[in-house]
């Protein structure tokens, strides 16, 4: 798993922002922000949640303690109806290992039709 530094550098260089940009949102100096990606500084928890909130991850992320850089609120959002994506991945935890291969195969098939779909409607 990588350190929070590291996944600093990335999260700001993924939003084209400086060190001095992300310290002018934390309300820190840029020497902080420089602190925090060489490893020399841990953020306390109040700078940490909001990192996470800034770019829209969790803590366990930005510890190092989970690879999903997925938004926590992702997991409450409704897909269908009244099921959000957190029903869907409880659902899916309790398939059998063959279930899950199958649905890995149709979620794949749907994303190359969607791949085709989008290039034929720029081809025209």
């Amino acid at each position: 798993m990588a350190q929070f530094s590291e996944l600093l550098v990335e999260l700001r260089q993924d939003k084209k922002m400086t060190q001095e940009d992300l310290a002018k949102v934390l309300f820190v100096t840029s020497g902080t922000i420089s602190n925090y990606e060489n490893g020399v500084h841990l953020p306390d928890i109040e700078k940490l949640v909001s990192l996470a909130d800034f770019f829209g991850v969790t803590t366990d992320y930005l510890l190092g303690r989970c690879s999903s850089r997925l938004s926590p609120d992702t997991l409450d959002q409704i897909l269908m109806e009244d099921r959000t994506a957190g029903d869907f991945i409880q659902d899916i935890q309790n398939f059998s290992p063959e279930r899950k291969k199958a649905l890995t195969v149709i979620l794949a098939d749907m994303q190359f039709s969607t791949v085709v779909g989008q290039y034929n409607k720029k081809k025209s």
